[in-house]
């Protein structure tokens, strides 16, 4: 009997390997089919982190947000072809709610839930199947938020305006420090099952925005004692901030960190459908044969975690992700110098969108740090020494616009003739290091070099290369800038621990459309971890202005209010501004953008289309493989047959 060698049979499996090797990185769907027996739809997307929560209450970064948008939808939403001006429109509420003003000056809002919004099928509830979603579950919600364990971040802005919630607080962890649930938020009035109010203690219109944040969607509490991260019948359960039950269009089905997130459109979802108005001139004839229609609009999203820029280019050239982002590396592929399509990618019937999400990035120093927090020259040093245009021209190719204030553009109070006055200037830089006690970096007593540590989230080169540009402009001062690089949610976790000097990386993209929004992020009762002051800026001052400000209409007298404000913070010099986010994305011609709106960046899944039939026609054209290669290879295989079997012959002679 002729016995193969062990050689034989693993230059074998090579070979084979090596003849069906693929990167597409996307598993099978989950489906081929729909039930009509139309083709089943499924968008990649990629993103290029890890969220650092998956529950409601808790998510506040971009990536939390877009990676929970798909599950869990909201009490009020944007209407996604109207964004200039924005405009509300009903989600889970049947109608935008009433203000209703009270003779002492307090304010209520009257809220209706749609009947027939149920959580998704989950064995958190009693035989697996879901529940109604009712007016309880926004005061669980309120609840929670009280809760310290939550760590909301969003609990300061908004006990400061819903009543009794900071006394659910006091009252709820009174006896033993851990929240009771019995405890009521008073601000919370049910009327009935599906109808509810919400009392302020004054005027602040900005809660109908609130109800377009993930922050007041409806959780089940079921969901929420189900999944505590314990051991149960010999299984630990996941944590609710790692484990998504909704009642939005998409359950999530998996999760693999670091790799893949993975959502299954879910059956009978009629909470909205796609609008029939609004619709930009230049899409309103595409635009037409959606109006109406039941969402989602596709069956199956998959979320790749593309850490690397290049990847992800490379992956979306080959058509295995249905856009590529004109990143640094990628932009002079796809942007012409002009800011149009390049016509290798506008011969392929792709799309070019300028996405401009209202928002600024920012550099924090920590204002309870002994050295830079206590010497306000020194900051502004630091400040003067950040060139903010080299960065953005490098890392954004001059796309996103550089800021020199809070406000970013197209919110009221921007600006567009402020002079940030610690704006780049590095011989000036110098002058206000000298003054500060550092000549040329060194301590003027002691003549030691100072030495700085910076928080930077780096998962990538591009992140990496970023850092080493900002540590090469603070050391032209003659500093030492220690880099403490680390995972994005991890650089958060240490600002929000307050252990950090200057933090990188950090910003607000906006909540809402009202500069309320921002200046929130220096008010003194916003500390971590019940706000998001992570620079922990205290100014009496500030705090008095901002109160007035914030139920303020747009007009005259609070822009005078915003205005002084901006001088304030640019006496202390509590962060560095940087930039206003803007980026080019190019979408595949199977799924061309239904929409663009500064307030959800490229998010609302539920609202985007995708023909699966033109993506495998063009996957196929795109990546045709040459026969040569296959040709040689063969040649080689036979030639390497050959050889082990001779071999094996004479080794058994």
């Amino acid at each position: 009997m002729f016995l193969p060698s062990a050689r034989v049979a693993i230059f074998s499996l090579l070979t084979l390997l090596l003849a069906g090797c693929d990167n597409d990185p996307n598993p099978e769907p989950y489906r081929k089919t729909r039930p009509d027996g139309s083709p089943w739809r499924v968008r990649y997307m990629g993103l290029p982190a890890d969220p650092k929560s998956l529950d409601p209450q808790f998510a506040y970064t971009t990536i939390d947000q877009q990676i929970i948008e798909p599950v869990y939808d909201k009490l009020l939403e944007y209407h996604p072809m109207k964004a200039d001006p924005v405009e509300l429109q009903p989600a889970m509420l049947e109608a935008i709610p009433k203000k209703e003003v009270h003779p002492d000056g307090k304010v209520s809002y009257r809220c209706r839930l749609k009947r027939g919004i149920f959580y998704h099928d989950d064995r958190c509830f009693p035989g697996g199947k879901g529940r109604e979603v009712v007016a309880a579950d926004v005061h669980y919600v309120l609840q929670r938020l009280a809760d310290p364990k939550v760590e909301s971040p969003f609990f300061a802005p908004l006990e400061q305006k819903v009543i009794g919630l900071r006394e659910a607080r006091e009252v709820g962890i009174a006896k033993t420090g851990t929240f009771d649930y019995a405890t009521p938020v008073s601000g919370f009035e049910a009327i009935d099952t599906h109808t509810f109010r919400i009392h302020l203690n004054g005027p602040y219109p900005q809660l109908l925005y609130w109800m377009a944040m993930n922050t007041l969607s409806p959780v089940a509490r079921e969901a929420v004692e189900y999944y505590d991260g314990k051991m149960h019948d010999g299984e630990v359960r996941p944590k609710f901030r790692f484990y998504a039950v909704g009642h939005g269009p998409f359950r999530m089905r998996e999760y693999t960190p670091r790799r893949a997130i993975r959502y299954e459109r879910v059956e009978g979802y009629h909470t909205n459908v796609f609008p029939s108005d609004g619709f930009p001139p230049e899409k309103a004839e595409w635009l037409k044969q959606f109006a109406g229609k039941a969402l989602p609009l596709f069956d199956e999203l998959h979320i790749l975690i593309v850490q690397e820029t290049i990847p992800g280019f490379v992956l979306g050239r080959q058509g295995y992700l249905d856009s590529i982002t004109a990143n640094k590396d990628a932009f002079a592929a796809i942007v012409t110098s002009d800011r149009q399509l390049t016509p290798k990618y506008k011969a392929r019937g792709m799309g070019l969108e300028l996405v401009g999400l209202p928002g600024t990035f920012f550099i924090s120093f920590n204002m309870q740090d002994p050295i830079v927090g206590k010497n306000a020259k020194l900051r502004k040093a630091i400040s003067c020494a950040y060139d903010a245009r080299d960065y953005v021209q490098i890392f954004y190719s001059g796309v996103a616009p550089v800021s020199n204030q809070l406000v970013p553009r197209g919110l009221f109070g921007y600006d567009p003739h402020y002079v940030n006055p610690n704006g780049y200037d590095l011989e000036k830089a110098k002058r206000l290091l000298a003054e500060a006690g550092y000549p040329g970096g060194r301590d003027a007593k002691t003549g030691e070099q100072l030495v700085l540590t910076v928080e930077e989230p780096v998962a990538g080169t591009e992140e990496r290369q970023r850092a080493e540009f900002e540590q090469r402009l603070f050391e032209a001062l003659g500093i030492k800038i220690k880099v403490n690089e680390n995972t994005f949610a991890r650089v958060i976790e240490r600002l929000e621990q307050g252990n950090f000097q200057i933090g990188s990386g950090t910003g607000w993209a906006a909540d809402y459309p009202d500069p309320e929004n921002f200046f929130m992020l220096f008010y003194s009762k916003n500390f971590p971890r019940e706000g998001a002051n992570y620079s922990r800026y205290s100014r009496p001052e500030f705090d008095r202005a901002y109160e007035q400000m914030a139920t303020m209409e747009d007009g005259p007298e609070r822009l005078a209010l915003i205005q002084q404000m901006n001088a304030m913070l640019a006496e202390d010099c509590p962060a560095i501004f940087q930039f206003d986010k803007a980026t080019y994305i190019a979408p595949q011609p199977w799924a061309l953008w239904t929409h663009n709106h500064p307030m959800i960046e490229y998010s609302y899944n539920k609202y985007h289309q995708v023909d699966p039939v033109l993506r495998v026609k063009l996957r196929r054209e795109w990546n045709h493989q040459p026969m040569w290669p296959l040709v040689i290879l063969g040649g080689i295989v036979l030639a390497g047959l050959g050889y082990a079997v001779r071999w094996n012959l004479r080794s058994h002679v």
